[in-house]
């Protein structure tokens, strides 16, 4: 059964004009809803790459003083007139 809408006054709206005012000027909910599980896992993620930042850092800085540690006792052997070899993985030096 359909219903007649009569306007007797002219500044009367139609019960559609109301919704549609109504969906105008609500909030829209947020499109995405995330629950705390994903940003537990973003935070996790986040967290993983630093430590690995921070390891592989740790571990140049280690392999540099190594470096110029080898470094300082070759030249120190050589004062002293024992030659050692340049190369730390040679047969020679593997040896003693």
């Amino acid at each position: 059964m359909a219903a007649s809408w009569i306007r007797n006054h002219r500044h009367e709206s139609f019960p559609d004009d109301d919704y549609r005012a109504w969906l105008i000027s609500r909030n829209p909910p947020p499109i995405v809803h995330r629950s705390c599980g994903v940003r537990f896992a973003r935070l996790q993620i986040r967290f993983d790459r630093f430590v690995k930042a921070v390891d592989r850092g740790l571990h140049r800085m280690i392999e540099a003083l190594e470096r110029s540690k080898t470094r300082r006792i070759q030249r120190e052997l050589q004062l002293r007139g024992i030659r050692y070899a340049q190369r730390m993985d040679d047969d020679t030096s593997s040896r003693r």
